[in-house]
């Protein structure tokens, strides 16, 4: 995997933005007002900003078999629930985030579930 530093400092955006106490809801709406296009093309969900911030790519890991092909004729393909084994590997390839940073996210991002679901 190579680094593309464009799309790479979005992604960096994004990680910083949820440090300072932004919701994925607000980083979405900015991103669409900026005009920033997703990887795709599309427009930003707080949907997948919540999927970037937990993806492992960014610090440089990569867990293998998310996903298998559950009929090999037309490629079907469904998310791994412990079906087949899954493999963790870490420094796979470049780093886009420092592992420490995206610990925090992961801290914040409990924080807020607790606060939110809290009575």
């Amino acid at each position: 995997m190579v680094v593309n530093e464009q799309q790479a400092e979005i992604v960096r955006y994004i990680f910083a933005s949820i440090l300072s106490g932004k919701s994925t809801h607000k980083i979405a709406d900015e991103l669409n007002n900026r005009k920033v296009p997703t990887k795709k093309g599309g427009r930003w969900t707080a949907t997948t900003i919540r999927g970037m911030v937990s993806n492992e790519k960014y610090i440089g890991d990569a867990l293998l078999q998310k996903t298998y092909t559950v009929d090999v004729l037309t490629k079907k393909r469904i998310k791994n629930n412990g079906i087949v084994p899954q493999y963790y590997v870490e420094n796979s390839h470049e780093a886009i985030i420092p592992r420490e940073v995206f610990m925090q996210v992961q801290e914040e991002l409990v924080r807020r579930r607790i606060v939110h679901t809290s009575p």
